[in-house]
């Protein structure tokens, strides 16, 4: 594993005994350019470390998920390619960082 994610993947498993929430590992990767195989790596790292992931409590993900994935692929059509997070963002009217925390969950939820 890259030694950057294997760094994020040992800040999360000090910190979280049993469970780790997605809004954790959101923050533990920050502004860092991660594709979808560097989230993976994380994910498989922190559930082959014996943590569960769960979903931050509230619902904001879910509302989250629901204007990130219409944007995301409406951006696909027009664009000819897979969205970049700052353009999902522009176009659902989220931060960065929302939009990264409901491809997270977007993950967690299809495994």
């Amino acid at each position: 594993m890259d030694p950057n994610l294997q760094a994020i993947v040992d800040r999360l498993l000090a910190v979280h005994q049993d469970r780790v929430e997605l809004d954790a590992i959101g923050e533990a990767i920050g502004t860092l350019a991660i594709d979808t195989a560097g989230i993976e790596a994380i994910l498989d790292a922190i559930e082959a470390a014996g943590r569960t992931i769960v979903a931050p409590s509230g619902g904001t993900g879910i509302a989250a998920l629901r204007k990130v994935v219409p944007a995301a692929r409406l951006l696909s059509k027009e664009l000819g390619r897979t969205a970049r997070v700052p353009e999902i963002a522009a176009r659902a009217g989220l931060s960065e960082a929302e939009v990264r925390q409901a491809l997270l969950l977007a993950k967690v939820m299809s495994r």
